[in-house]
């Protein structure tokens, strides 16, 4: 506590000298005048701290024993401060900079949305925008409405919260998530066969069937009937539900230039400055042409304290300088990039059914490579489509 008040009241350090050192001691002692940091220095010099306040008490002390005072360091916020005394444009831009933040801090001027999966947060902020939560808007704004509304309005996102705190919104979503398929078994329908293929088992569950396993069926054949003729010779319609599963058989190719023009990051990059202030962006650079292309980043970072969110953002903006290269690739490199390609496919185009087979085709001509694949799968065909009348 002692050295916070010292802080704001300002201390001095002082040097004395003299032959009567002790005496001069025992007299600061005598008129309780409050010493800190007293030492003795191998010179024979007494270094010590004490109140700014007390200072002007040293005089007669010193007098008596023909000591000789002398300050060394100034230390605490008016000390540092005195400088200043008569520079008013300091203290008027101190001012103003105070007002100014404490005017700002009745906005919000950063909005975070937090839960965000397969929705986009950049489409929940330009709706939270045209709703007026926005940057820029009061922060004594009723969230309440505008969650309502949101969600009203919404049919992807089945719970929302936003909560301010300081210049700050923090927007917390949960979605709506997939929900399972309800069918109407009050509706006759019909299975198709969704591709070509050969029947490899079949599993109904009502309906008649019209294939047997081993057959081989062409996409849009009717696999499974849900319109009969009962035993007394009446029509009956009924809903099918059937699980149909057949070997199909799935192409593609690759297609790989072993020449060809790429975009080739080069060590010519530049950085660009600027300074938001709400919705208006000072930029610290001059608008110049760069000789070569490049790919633009943008990273902004916003000025904060704790949850305190200022209306100034510095953003830099990285220009990552690009080349046009014609590369020319060897027949095993272009057949590695076709291999990695396929693969793609394989798990991004078909995760959804079991691969029992592949055969790959090599074709190579003086430009290009290409890759021709047949894949052999087991998948469920099996379409359901409503009996028309």
């Amino acid at each position: 506590m002692k050295d916070h008040l010292g802080f704001w009241q300002g201390r001095v350090e002082v040097q004395a000298v003299g032959s009567q050192i002790e005496q001069f001691i025992n007299l600061l002692h005598r008129h309780r005048i409050p010493l800190r940091s007293l030492r003795r220095e191998e010179d024979g010099r007494l270094i010590f701290t004490l109140p700014k306040k007390d200072f002007c008490r040293l005089r007669e002390p010193a007098f008596k024993t023909a000591t000789r005072i002398h300050i060394l360091k100034k230390r605490g916020l008016f000390m540092v401060l005195r400088p200043f005394r008569r520079r008013w444009g300091l203290a008027v831009g101190l001012a103003l900079f105070l007002g100014l933040i404490l005017y700002s801090s009745g906005f919000i001027w950063q909005v975070e949305v937090v839960g965000c999966v397969e929705t986009s947060s950049t489409q929940v902020l330009a709706d939270l925008a045209e709703l007026g939560l926005e940057v820029g808007c009061s922060r004594h704004i009723d969230v309440g409405p505008i969650e309502n509304r949101y969600l009203m309005g919404n049919d992807k996102l089945s719970w929302m919260s936003i909560n301010i705190k300081g210049t700050t919104a923090y927007v917390e979503v949960r979605e709506q998530g997939i929900h399972p398929k309800v069918e109407d078994l009050s509706i006759p329908t019909n299975i198709y066969a969704a591709r070509d293929g050969v029947i490899v088992s079949i599993m109904d569950y009502g309906g008649t069937r019209q294939v047997q396993v081993g057959e081989p069926v062409s996409a849009g054949d009717l696999l499974v009937s849900g319109d009969w003729t009962d035993k007394y010779g009446v029509r009956r319609l009924s809903h099918c539900i059937a699980t149909v599963y057949a070997a199909t058989r799935r192409e593609t190719s690759v297609t790989v230039p072993l020449t060809e023009e790429m975009r080739i990051k080069n060590e010519k990059n530049r950085y660009f400055f600027a300074i938001s202030c709400g919705k208006f962006k000072i930029p610290l650079y001059f608008n110049k042409k760069m000789a070569y292309n490049y790919d633009m980043i943008t990273k902004e970072y916003p000025l904060r304290i704790g949850s305190f969110a200022l209306p100034i953002r510095f953003i830099v903006t990285k220009a990552e300088g690009v080349e046009l290269q014609t590369v020319t690739r060897s027949p095993e490199e272009a057949k590695e990039i076709a291999l990695s390609q396929l693969g793609f496919y394989e798990t991004d185009r078909l995760s959804a059914v079991t691969v029992t087979d592949r055969q790959i085709t090599e074709h190579l001509s003086d430009t290009e490579l290409r890759l021709d694949a047949i894949f052999y799968c087991e998948e469920e065909i099996g379409m359901e489509m409503p009996i028309k009348e």
